[in-house]
């Protein structure tokens, strides 16, 4: 069964505010993250909806963060800061991720997305 709004509201209660986070943004990004996963619920191993709902909350965090100005959503955390120079300091997870993967690593949902995926589509296992 794929996310709806409902089901995604009771999932994530940060995302309660219908005024921040009016119903229609978030069919939005429901919809949009269709495109990406598809909508094949069996490849997901009993785990689509999750997958379906942390993608959308992801994609809805980064649209929201460069709504307001934030073009730098996809960057990692800040790891080291300074002031009078101006110096910042970020992650970088490079280790067996591609583009896509460093760019779901900037969200908790995203990370999460990634977790559900990768039990999921593990590849082919291999025993002696």
């Amino acid at each position: 069964m794929a996310c709806d709004v409902t089901s995604f509201r009771l999932r994530f209660p940060e995302f309660l505010d219908d005024t921040i986070y009016p119903d229609p943004r978030i069919q939005l990004f429901l919809d949009d993250t269709l495109e990406d996963i598809g909508t094949d619920e069996y490849r997901w191993c009993g785990k689509y909806n999750r997958a379906h709902c942390y993608y959308a909350a992801h994609l809805l965090i980064l649209g929201t963060k460069t709504e307001v100005g934030d073009v730098s959503a996809t960057s990692g955390a800040v790891t080291s800061k300074s002031a009078g120079g101006v110096s910042i300091g970020r992650t970088v997870v490079a280790k067996d991720l591609s583009s896509s993967d460093d760019m779901l690593s900037t969200t908790s949902y995203g990370q999460q997305f990634m977790v559900i995926r990768n039990g999921c589509f593990a590849g082919v296992l291999v025993t002696c």
